[in-house]
Parts: structure tokens; C-alpha cells; sequence
């Protein structure tokens, strides 16, 4: 049974890769990057075997550490990104739950990250090259910290895997794995100064980890080549001790989930009108309420702005970092420009629900009037606030008319555009009730050239904007500024309307049109 689980789990990676060549592509050149930090990960454990005593102990101990960590934390924020040997899937056999801990466990073992732990694992055993009897125990320590990873990693995802049958909680993962990486930059240089302050205390640090779950495997090398052959028979205890009772919470979790039955989300009841309530009793005010709905419900709505208040975090770090305030300024403009586009991928979002726009109707213009004032409700506050905060803060309130006429020229012609370009091009997004960060398959390109095509013609059309706001940035004169809001609200609006106006015609003409490629891309 574990080569029949096994080779299925690589058949499923193989055949995904033969349906898509950029898809194999990727997978070659994350390959290659994986194998170039391996090998740099290895030379540096040799090194180690040459460094001053103790440098390699630490090393191994908060290396150790992380990576039981990391095992822990990552299927937490990443569930449901391999679904090959999930109990959904599983549940439907009579496997005993014995038999099945050891199939995924080895499967654990031989899969890509396992595999990868493993070999790194072992390699720290060239840490211990002067000595031989560190150089022998390395190897079989790594095996017990490589297994204490994967029965970690199965464990605590047994133990919550009702939670991650709910949507919130799928929801509020993908947000927690999203804005680190939004944040990466400042959060490297954040640990990398905090490394450098508290660069004295690793040794500490890593005595204190070498005596609990995470580091107790990766301590017993070192010790023994330090002498200190009875703190490396305890540590052999905790980290033993550590692996059987991860398996047993892993096989109680097994045995649980085989024999219990699939959970879905149980459908939400509304209670009286909702946003219907807030708007006119009109098509527009119709369409508006229902895109109300789904801004306030749909988390791929409220994903497409998680970058808008990070905006501001990245402008502060980069400004005190840099001791230049000139991001400060942009954030109300950059913000006006991320809002616009937001608006491009509404009739994907609807996918075949769109059909109720048709079946009743319902007139384009209304269609694309109902999501721009829905969109604008939020939007022209937040880029209100945006621009005029930092300036208040900077003390520049003699910028707002120019900044402000720029952020609000930019998003209004933007919104223009997007009500036109969205009855054009279908935004390839994801699926009703998927994270609201996965990408469909084979989309990113096409997201990019939808999303940089609105953008060139939107500041192609607030070219006058942008033109009378730099004059007044060089110049310093009062009265461009003042022209620059006049333009920029002036200017922006009318092409608002001439977009609802061109983008209703196009949805009248191409609906049918777009209902069958919107079927199309479900599956439907």
C-alpha cells in the first residue's frame, strides 16, 4: 500500500506538469533554485566542520528549530495547496488507520520537501568531520528530526482539520500567508537587524531550544562532540519521546477522521434586506446592492484590496530607512491607482450568476452605473484619506488641492476605463469559495497584460492630470495645484460617465457573449 500511495502522489505532480508547459517550466527552474540552496546549504555545513566549537552546535540547533517550525506553521497557512493524499480522498477505503500512519509517513519522507529536509538534515552531519563519533550519530538524529517534522506537521493538521473544512478559517489563512510576503522586504531587514543585536545571545538561545521538542534531535551531535555524553542522553529522551507522542496524536487524529463523516460550511441565512435597504429602488441601485453584497461577503472581493493598507506600511518603512519622504506623498496617487483596477474583474467575479444581469434586462449602463458607485463609496474616501493624512503629518497641507486632484483624476478615469475594458477582457480570478490568492492555471500572464493595459490607457486618458500636477510638484505654484483638483475631478468624471456609457453599450452587445465564456471557464 505505501508504493501504491506513493506512486500515485507522484502521478498526480507528473501528469500536472504534462498538461502544462509553463507549469513544467516552473517546476524545472524551482528545481534548479531548490538544488543551488542545497548546495550552498551543504558548503556551509562543511565549513562549519572547520569553524571556531560551538558554531556548528548553534547552527544546528536553531536550524533544526526553524525547520520543525516551519513544518508546523506552513500546511497551517498553506492547507489545502496538495490535496493527492488528503482524507477526503481516503476516507472511502478500509485502510486501517496503523497502516495508513506508516503509508503517510513514508510518503512524508519521500515527497518533495520531505526529501529535501532529509537531504539537508544529513548533511549536517559534515558539520562533525573532525570528530567521528559526531560524524556517525549525525545521520541518525537528522532521521529522527526529519520524522519528528512530518509527524508534527500530520498532527497538528489532524487535530485542526475541522477548521479547515470552514471557509473563514481557509479565508484568514490566505490572508496571514499573504501579507508576509507582501511584507517580505521589511520584515528581512527587521530580523536581519535583529539578528545582528542579538547575534551574543544565539549560543544561549540555542541551549535553551536544545532542551524542548524543536531542537532536541539536532543538540545530540554537538554534545557528544563537546563531551557532554549524559545532556545528550536526555536530549535522546526528549526528542524519542517527542516522535512517539506526535505519532500517537497522529493516529488518534487518523483514526478519527476515517470514520467521521465530510463537513461542509452550513449555508448562512440573511436577515431582513441588507444593502438593498441603502439603495434606490432602481436598476442601478439594484446592481449596486448586489455588488454591496458581495464586497461585504466575497472574500475574493476584499483580497483583490489587501495590498491598499500595506500601501502606507511599506511608504513609512522604505521613508524611515531611506530618510526620504517622497513615498509619503505618492501614497494617496499609488492608492488611486491600485483602487481603479479593482474594477476590471467584477463580471469574472460574478461568473454564471452574471446570467440573472441578462435574464432580467437588465440595460449595461445600469450594470456598470451600479459597480462604479458601489466601488466609489469606499474608494473616494480611502484615497481621501490617504492622500491628506501624510500630508497633515508632514505638514504640506499646501499639496493637497495637486495631490489630491491627481489620486482622484487618476482612480475616476480609471474607473472609466475599467467599466469598458471588463465588458472586453474576462480577469482570469478564482473560483467561488477558493482562497482569494490562488491563481488559475496558466493565468498569470494574462492577468498581467489586462492589468497593465488598463493602466496605460487610463494614464494615457489623465494625461492633462498628471501633466498640470507635475508642473505644479516643479513649480510650486499654488494656483496649478488648485487647477490640478479642478482638472482632475472635472476631467475624471466626464470620462467616468463616457466609460459607463461605452461600457454599458459593449455589455448590451457582448453579454451573451460573456455568459458563455464565464460557463466556459467553470466548467459548466
Amino acid at each position: 500500500m505505501v508504493a501504491h500511495l506513493l506512486s500515485l502522489r507522484w502521478r498526480v505532480m507528473l501528469n500536472g506538469f504534462s498538461r502544462s508547459t509553463w507549469q513544467l517550466v516552473a517546476a524545472i527552474i524551482g528545481l534548479l533554485y531548490g538544488l543551488g540552496i542545497l548546495g550552498v546549504v551543504v558548503a556551509g555545513l562543511v565549513s562549519l566542520s572547520f569553524a571556531p566549537e560551538g558554531w556548528a552546535w548553534t547552527a544546528a540547533v536553531l536550524g533544526g528549530s526553524v525547520t520543525v517550525l516551519g513544518w508546523v506553521l506552513v500546511p497551517l497557512l498553506l492547507r489545502g495547496l496538495d490535496q493527492t493524499l488528503s482524507m477526503d480522498k481516503l476516507r472511502s477505503f478500509p485502510i486501517p488507520a496503523d497502516r495508513l500512519l506508516v503509508a503517510l509517513l513514508v510518503c512524508g519522507v519521500l515527497g518533495v520537501p520531505g526529501l529535501v529536509t532529509t537531504i539537508a538534515g544529513v548533511a549536517t552531519a559534515l558539520s562533525w568531520l573532525r570528530d567521528p563519533v559526531a560524524l556517525i550519530v549525525a545521520p541518525f538524529c537528522a532521521v529522527v528530526g526529519v520524522l519528528t517534522c512530518i509527524a508534527a506537521s500530520r498532527a497538528v493538521e489532524s487535530i485542526t482539520a475541522s477548521f479547515g473544512n470552514k471557509r473563514r478559517y481557509r479565508e484568514l489563512m490566505s490572508v496571514l500567508i499573504f501579507v508576509p510576503l507582501l511584507l517580505a522586504f521589511p520584515l528581512i531587514s527587521i530580523i536581519g537587524s535583529g539578528l545582528s543585536v542579538i547575534g551574543g545571545d544565539l549560543p544561549e538561545i540555542a541551549r535553551t531550544l536544545s532542551f524542548t521538542p524543536l531542537g532536541a534531535a539536532w543538540s545530540i551531535p554537538g554534545d557528544l562532540a563537546a563531551g557532554r555524553g549524559l545532556e545528550a542522553l536526555a536530549k535522546a529522551g526528549i526528542a524519542l519521546a517527542t516522535l512517539a507522542l506526535l505519532l500517537l496524536l497522529w493516529r488518534r487524529g487518523l483514526a478519527a477522521s476515517l470514520i467521521a463523516p465530510p463537513t461542509t460550511d452550513s449555508a448562512t441565512t440573511s436577515k431582513g434586506l441588507g444593502p438593498f435597504r441603502w439603495f434606490p429602488a432602481t436598476p442601478t441601485g439594484a446592481v449596486a446592492a448586489r455588488a454591496a453584497v458581495y464586497w461585504l461577503r466575497d472574500p475574493r472581493y476584499g483580497g483583490s484590496l489587501i495590498t491598499v493598507p500595506l500601501i502606507p506600511v511599506l511608504a513609512i518603512f522604505i521613508s524611515v530607512t531611506s530618510g526620504s519622504d517622497w513615498l509619503l506623498y505618492a501614497i494617496g496617487p499609488v492608492v488611486g491607482a491600485l483602487l481603479m483596477i479593482t474594477l476590471s474583474a467584477e463580471i469574472s467575479y460574478d461568473g454564471t450568476a452574471f446570467a440573472a444581469h441578462l435574464s432580467t434586462g437588465l440595460s449595461g449602463r445600469a450594470d456598470r452605473a451600479g459597480r462604479v458607485l458601489t466601488l466609489s463609496l469606499f474608494s473616494v474616501p480611502t484615497v481621501l484619506l490617504a492622500t491628506v493624512v501624510p500630508l497633515v503629518v508632514l505638514d504640506r497641507l499646501d499639496l493637497v488641492p495637486v495631490l489630491l486632484g491627481l489620486a482622484l483624476g487618476v482612480m475616476l478615469t480609471g474607473f472609466g476605463v475599467s467599466s469598458v475594458a471588463s465588458t472586453r477582457f474576462l480577469m482570469p480570478v478564482p473560483e467561488a469559495g477558493q482562497s482569494p490568492f490562488k491563481s488559475p492555471q496558466g493565468s498569470t500572464l494574462t492577468t498581467a497584460l489586462i492589468t497593465y493595459l488598463v493602466w496605460i490607457i487610463a494614464f494615457a486618458c489623465a494625461a492633462p492630470t498628471i501633466a498640470l500636477a507635475i508642473a505644479a510638484l516643479i513649480t510650486g505654484s499654488a494656483l496649478l495645484g488648485w487647477l490640478t483638483l479642478v482638472v482632475g475631478v472635472g476631467l475624471g468624471t466626464a470620462l467616468l460617465f463616457v466609460g459607463i456609457d461605452r461600457g454599458g453599450k459593449s455589455l448590451d452587445a457582448r453579454g451573451p457573449e460573456l455568459l458563455s465564456q464565464l460557463r466556459r471557464a467553470s466548467g459548466g
